[in-house]
């Protein structure tokens, strides 16, 4: 679903490019238009420090009326010094976008970058996922995809998650909220805070199990500290809870206690620093 080739992500980064477009360019590039000519130049987008190339083929979309050559791939691993791809065509087209063109790769690569760095310090196990604390939303998860790690959830519509202000509503009815999710999606998943909701929650959803439920289960362990995760997790095992759910840690999760999250026994940590809080890869655009 994240790729140019899919109408609906081709649209959202098409529109979302456009609006940042008009208020950039606003329909003149009064420093180009009045130093330079419209004549054909060519430019190079150079690495200025290691990381994970993400955002080419969002470039190569929103640049398809230059000439591109890429150097690189999205998922390629980069150092300072490298070339990553050469424009050729108007001057006036290749300047004036070109801090929008490096916004693109410089805060793709910095989400993909991050997200990798946290993925091969958990080695992997549990995952990394990302949230929906994004700043550019489907343009971040794809990002997030490109460093390996899962995007959870793309839009409202993708599965079901029971959240704290969902259960107040029907007053904290566990068994409730899960049974009317499952008839309305294959993938459910429900918030719990404490020891006590994650019990309530993993026996609601054996029960619904048992009954040759379909579904695809999660437990979100939010805010709840690791050595804590810990027992529940043993608790579940001790009541025949455990195989039954998928298990995700979130909530004030960064890198600094990522490893005692990973030594936990969670199946997935979901971290809202890697769309959030990631920084910019550097790079530069120079003229050839």
């Amino acid at each position: 679903k994240l790729s140019i080739k899919n109408n609906h992500y081709n649209n959202f980064v098409r529109n979302f490019f456009g609006l940042l477009s008009k208020s950039d360019f606003s329909g003149n590039d009064v420093t180009t238009n009045s130093l330079i000519k419209n004549k054909g130049i060519a430019a190079y987008i150079i690495a200025k420090e290691e990381g994970i190339i993400a955002g080419l083929e969002e470039f190569s979309l929103l640049n398809s009326d230059l000439k591109l050559k890429l150097f690189k791939k999205d998922g390629d691993k980069i150092k300072n010094g490298d070339i990553i791809l050469e424009i050729n065509g108007s001057a006036g087209k290749i300047l004036a976008r070109e801090r929008m063109n490096l916004n693109l790769i410089q805060r793709m690569s910095g989400v993909a970058t991050l997200t990798d760095s946290l993925s091969r310090k958990s080695k992997n196990k549990p995952r990394i996922a990302a949230t929906r604390k994004t700043l550019w939303g489907l343009i971040d998860k794809k990002a997030v995809s490109i460093g390996h790690g899962l995007t959870h959830r793309l839009s409202l519509n993708d599965g079901i998650l029971i959240k704290d202000n969902h259960l107040k509503l029907l007053n904290h009815d566990f068994g409730k909220a899960l049974s009317l999710a499952a008839n309305k999606s294959r993938y459910v998943e429900i918030e719990v805070e404490n020891e006590e909701q994650s019990m309530k929650a993993a026996k609601a959803i054996k029960k619904l199990i048992n009954k040759n439920n379909k579904n695809m289960f999660a437990i979100m362990l939010d805010k709840i500290p690791p050595q804590y995760i810990k027992k529940i997790i043993q608790n579940l095992k001790n009541q025949d809870l455990y195989s039954n759910v998928l298990l995700e840690a979130s909530g004030n999760i960064n890198s600094e206690n990522l490893l005692e999250y990973s030594n936990c026994g969670a199946d997935v940590i979901s971290m809202g620093c890697i769309t959030n809080s990631a920084k910019v890869l550097n790079m530069s655009m120079e003229i050839k």
